[in-house]
């Protein structure tokens, strides 16, 4: 009853938010501005799909080599489309599709579920961290900047500090294996009919990641690696974007742009798709540039646009790849 209580407020504080950003920009040149993008939205469907690209190859490298062999880098992406499909439908937002990911790789690619489950917290981490990597050169711009005001400043640098710390301590918890000892010290403390079995999974969730990180320091790298390269390349979705409405933006801009549109994003998680939160925080963020606040909006809506196509996309590939299931190779270490 309470999740469900929270899940209305939060949407509601999404709708307030999106509410607030049509009522402080005018919304109507926001739409005629977004029907300029025009045939521009080929360059930025193209483009999406090499940043998810890159962040299918940064998934696969967090598989242990005798794992990775099973597919390619293009069936992986394949999976992920389709999981973020489910991602955005389901009520559970950013968190509905892993469990379909995990599934796939279970049915056509012979891993267990467990297997897929920990690549993926494993892919999830070296995504956040790298763009901790890509929030770097972006907090520099920003506190170099002369139009940006203090208080933004210090806003923007506080809320990527406090970001790039809780993801840091995320990592060392995984890396350290601390879910499995906090999991063995619940064990003791309730009695063996209240979860031991949910406990049991944990423990072996985390043995799997652990081990992981200690066995393939140079994969997880890698990985962190590619998932940098990624956000960079999504540098250009925004730029051609821009672009189609008129306006040229340099580097500075579009790396401050999507460093903030990023934190605001992992910082309203809790909001479904970030409803609003994405709006509100493209208005904010452009008029902070002297950019119009419209420009912010009809931007955000772009997106929300370019993530149904894909959403189509995902879900076309998941009913094709329903009735073409891919021969499970053998694994050699199993011969």
């Amino acid at each position: 009853m309470m999740s469900r209580v929270l899940k209305f407020l939060f949407l509601f504080a999404g709708f307030a938010l999106l509410a607030w950003a049509m009522k402080s920009v005018d919304t109507a040149n926001a739409f005629a501005l977004l029907l300029d993008i025009s045939y521009g939205f080929i360059y930025i469907m193209l483009i999406y799909a090499l940043v998810t690209f890159f962040d299918s190859i940064a998934w696969h490298l967090n598989f242990k080599p005798e794992q990775a062999f099973r597919f390619s880098s293009f069936q992986l992406w394949r999976i992920r489309q389709i999981g973020e499909a489910y991602n955005i439908i389901t009520p559970l937002g950013t968190m509905g599709g892993e469990p379909v990911k995990a599934q796939l790789l279970k049915d056509h690619h012979g891993l267990t579920f467990k297997q897929g489950l920990a690549s993926l917290v494993i892919t999830r981490t070296t995504l956040l961290v790298g763009l901790i990597t890509f929030f770097i050169p972006g907090i520099v711009m920003i506190l170099q900047s002369e139009i940006i005001s203090n208080e933004f400043k210090y806003v923007s640098l506080v809320g990527m500090a406090v970001f790039s710390i809780l993801i840091f301590l995320f990592f060392l918890f995984q890396i350290t294996g601390m879910l499995g000892i906090l999991a063995s010290w619940a064990e003791r403390l309730i009695p063996r009919w209240a979860g031991h079995a949910f406990l049991d999974q944990l423990k072996t969730l985390d043995g799997l990641m652990s081990a992981f990180y200690r066995e393939f320091p140079q994969r997880t790298i890698k990985s962190i690696f590619f998932a940098f390269v990624g956000w960079v390349v999504g540098l250009a979705e925004l730029y051609f974007a821009l672009y189609f409405l008129g306006y040229e933006p340099t580097l500075t801009e579009l790396w401050i742009i999507e460093a903030l549109l990023q934190l605001v994003k992992v910082g309203s998680f809790y909001i479904p798709m970030s409803l609003g939160a994405q709006e509100s925080g493209l208005v904010v963020i452009f008029m902070a540039l002297g950019l119009p606040g419209d420009m912010g909006l009809a931007i955000s809506f772009m997106r929300r646009i370019r993530d149904l196509m894909w959403v189509s996309i995902g879900l076309l590939m998941g009913w094709g790849i329903a009735f073409k299931p891919a021969k499970i190779q053998p694994d050699p270490s199993e011969s």
